[in-house]
């Protein structure tokens, strides 16, 4: 895969980030994958330009006061300390398997998302309903886990929850989900440092690039975007990615 493709494909990967909540490593991880990588290799990479990515969202989003931080703080605690574990279980696993999962948890997610399609959101409302400290704590220890397990920052599990568990609407719950990766990606990252991961600095800051100019786009999208189509958005690129993964882990 050239360059010239990789960054493009960055770019998109950051708009989607800030439009969906994604973090972008949903495509990171494909991108990286493709590009020759060794599954770990590319899933511990993804976590540098999730870093950048989600950071230029957040960032966007705070300035136009967005952001209700004291959810996110309460979710990227447990998110933060159970990223390492994730990290450390994704060096346990042959590459195959890793990569299966990996699609098997985007199919997951089309479901998960499906099932609150019609939730409502005013364009400013920053209400989240209260929910109990299990809730949170699953809400984002499951993220963090993944995040680290999968390399997608682990907007993926979280903003599906939080709709479900904490009946927040999409489009807040993306924005909290941006946030909370930025905290919960650097301590992935770090995790996979510590178990040895072969990490490609360059193509992560290449990727993280990319997405930098994307990201900003998408989190001004997103203010415009019904829940409908930012939902409808994150499912077909989530099932494009786990068809694609799929036959990469089958075929090698």
């Amino acid at each position: 895969m050239g360059l010239a493709l990789e960054f493009l494909l960055a770019m998109f990967a950051g708009v989607l980030a800030g439009a969906v909540g994604g973090g972008g490593g949903m495509l990171f991880v494909p991108i990286l994958v493709f590009s020759g990588l060794a599954p770990v290799a590319a899933v511990a990479t993804s976590n540098i330009g999730i870093l950048v990515t989600t950071a230029a969202a957040t960032v966007s989003n705070a300035r136009a006061r967005l952001v209700p931080w004291r959810r996110v703080m309460m979710i990227a605690v447990p998110a933060l300390l159970i990223a390492p574990l994730g990290a450390y279980v994704a060096h346990q696993l042959p590459g195959t398997a890793l990569l299966l999962g990996f699609a098997a948890l985007n199919l997951l997610n089309v479901v998960l998302t499906n099932q609150r399609i019609d939730a409502q959101d005013g364009e400013h409302a920053h209400h989240t309903n209260p929910a109990t400290s299990m809730q949170v704590a699953l809400t984002g220890g499951s993220g963090g886990f993944l995040g680290g397990l999968f390399g997608i920052g682990g907007g993926l599990i979280t903003i599906p929850l939080q709709i479900l568990w904490l009946n927040t609407p999409i489009k807040i719950a993306a924005r909290i989900s941006l946030a909370v990766i930025v905290m919960s990606s650097a301590a992935a990252l770090l995790g996979h440092v510590i178990n040895g991961a072969d990490i490609d600095w360059r193509a992560g800051a290449f990727l993280g690039l990319g997405g930098l100019i994307g990201a900003p786009i998408g989190a001004h999208l997103l203010r415009w975007m019904t829940p409908r189509m930012a939902t409808r958005l994150l499912q077909a690129v989530l099932i494009g990615v786990a068809v694609l993964v799929s036959i990469k882990a089958i075929t090698g």
